[in-house]
């Protein structure tokens, strides 16, 4: 009897531990997210991007010079209605310049721009881009953005999407080109127009 009794308590907690296993959920980043953990987008709360989900950002320009100071708007629209406390998250990244914070709702982490616990209750956020030293490469923005249904947990209910914009620098060797072939120019133009006037004066003198 003490060993059926043994067994019997066996197998209630090994099936006690499966249910505890499988009923864990994943945490919802309400912080905000960056580095390794997010690019290969907000996998913790879907596998995949959803076409459902549109991540727009606004304020890049098509060109940029060194040391411009941009203000970038990310905006999330699409995916399950907004209700509690939670509404949405993102994460934009840089290949060059600096990302700054202007209010409480984002702030930077590891060079990244992410929302922070009271950002988490939005879903579009504003901050600025300060351009590197000089405009010599172009720079690349990816923003990723969640729009999660507000049960404060990451599923499958919650969608993700993500947006690339590209800001054209100007190559150092093309600039000092362009400025070498001015003067050259120049020159001849202004030798061409000289001979051409000693012709005019020979012919007047025949």
């Amino acid at each position: 009897m003490n060993n059926q009794k043994k067994s019997a308590m066996l197998a209630l907690l090994a099936i006690l531990l499966l249910i505890g296993a499988s009923s864990t959920t994943t945490t919802a980043y309400s912080t905000g997210i960056s580095g390794e953990q997010v690019r290969n987008g907000c996998v913790c709360h879907s596998g995949s991007a959803s076409p459902d989900v549109t991540v727009t950002l606004d304020g890049v320009p098509s060109n940029y010079s060194a040391g411009d100071v941009l203000n970038l708007t990310v905006t999330i629209t699409g995916g399950p209605a907004a209700s509690g406390d939670n509404h949405g998250g993102f994460n934009l990244v840089a290949s060059a310049g600096t990302l700054n914070s202007i209010d409480n709702t984002t702030q930077i982490m590891d060079g990244d721009a992410t929302h922070t616990d009271i950002g988490n209750n939005q879903r579009s956020w504003q901050i600025t881009w300060t351009a590197p030293s000089d405009n010599a490469q172009d720079i690349t923005f990816t923003a990723h953005g969640n729009s999660v249904n507000g049960d404060a947990t990451a599923s499958s209910d919650d969608m993700w999407n993500k947006v690339e914009a590209t800001i054209a620098g100007v190559p150092t060797g093309d600039s000092d080109r362009l400025e070498s072939k001015t003067p050259g120019f120049t020159l001849m133009a202004t030798l061409a127009i000289v001979c051409l006037a000693g012709i005019a004066i020979q012919k007047r003198r025949q």
